[in-house]
């Protein structure tokens, strides 16, 4: 078990505006240093706010109109220019938004129909794909905002069929990192992207022994490797009486952790300390540097309910906690909560 809070700084919690404009029922968020952009979904566009919770624009419009978008792989927020950043899915080219929520000038993109991430290097875009077998075999290209190639990375290179290929790009450290979900399971590695060199470096790879290969993935966060894999385990449990109990489990995710200086590892857990403990379903909540979640104020007040019943919270977050509780109303707009990644 290892609480959110030794990998990160101290959980922050926002309100988010409550005026019409600014309501949003999606439960997902991207935080950078000023600015808090909430999700997509259905009717609602992505929304821009500031650190405090305060609206000030809409990103956009949801259709099939210029500047508009319907179905989102990746969105990043760029301080340095006023821009953010969407990508669609099977996108050809990139959509630009101003900081008012006014398109932009799109980017073109070196590939057409791409699914994938993206991260930005300056006045470059490092596009994070996964190939699509009648378009282009890239799985990494660097290109500028123009729409032309500086580099890219054939997937000649990496003995695996796309098909159905996932990436995963987490980003949480200065580095770019790059991984896959492939659906017919193969040996395969967490890389980092080379800018300079213009390659793939492969950084970690788990060893499966004799049929135990599924269907897996990676993350890179600061100081660890971290991954899910399926398949058989042994689940250990207690009775009523606190006996011991071992049963074998089957097709469950398992999340471990390694040690990037010491590669020691082991099966882990992670819980929400800042919540008296309550545990994650998946470990992998840590992506661009943030933990991130969006409430509504029923869910947030149930949360809280729950975690001041435990004797596990520390003072400092019960008082905050029951702060938060106190102006918590039915007709509340969604609640930010996050907190950022120690380096």
């Amino acid at each position: 078990m290892i609480p959110l809070s030794y990998f990160t700084e101290e959980l922050q919690i926002v309100k988010l505006d409550g005026r019409d404009e600014a309501l949003t029922g999606v439960p997902y968020a991207r935080v950078s240093d000023n600015y808090i952009v909430t999700g997509m979904s259905g009717n609602t566009p992505f929304k821009l706010f500031d650190r405090q919770g305060n609206y000030l624009a809409d990103v956009g419009n949801i259709g099939q109109g210029p500047g508009e978008y319907q179905s989102v792989y990746h969105m990043l927020i760029d301080e340095a220019s006023q821009r953010i950043y969407i990508l669609p899915f099977f996108g050809s080219k990139l959509l630009v938004y101003n900081f008012g929520g006014k398109p932009c000038l799109s980017v073109p993109l070196v590939h057409e129909r791409v699914i994938g991430k993206l991260a930005l290097r300056g006045d470059t875009l490092l596009v994070l794909a996964s190939p699509q077998p009648n378009n282009f075999s890239s799985c990494v290209w660097m290109q500028d905002m123009d729409g032309n190639l500086i580099y890219e990375f054939p997937t000649e290179r990496l003995n695996f069929d796309f098909r159905g290929v996932t990436i995963f790009s987490c980003q949480n450290e200065e580095h770019v990192d790059l991984s896959f979900w492939i659906p017919q399971a193969q040996l395969d590695s967490l890389y980092e992207v080379d800018l300079e060199k213009g390659k793939l470096i492969p950084r970690f790879t788990a060893n499966f022994k004799g049929d135990a290969l599924k269907p897996h993935m990676y993350q890179d966060w600061p100081g660890y490797y971290v991954g899910e894999a399926t398949g058989q385990w042994w689940q250990s449990t207690e009775d009523e009486n606190g006996n011991p109990l071992r049963r074998l489990g089957g097709e469950i995710p398992t999340y471990y952790i390694v040690d990037k200086q010491t590669l020691k590892g082991a099966y882990y857990v992670l819980e929400n300390d800042f919540f008296g403990g309550d545990r994650f379903e998946s470990p992998f909540v840590l992506e661009e540097g943030y933990f991130s979640s969006c409430l509504d104020p029923g869910e947030l007040t149930e949360k809280i309910e729950k975690a001041l019943r435990s004797d596990r919270l520390s003072e400092r977050m019960r008082k905050r906690l029951t702060e938060v509780q106190t102006g918590i109303t039915e007709n509340d707009n969604n609640y930010l909560l996050y907190a950022k990644l120690k380096q």
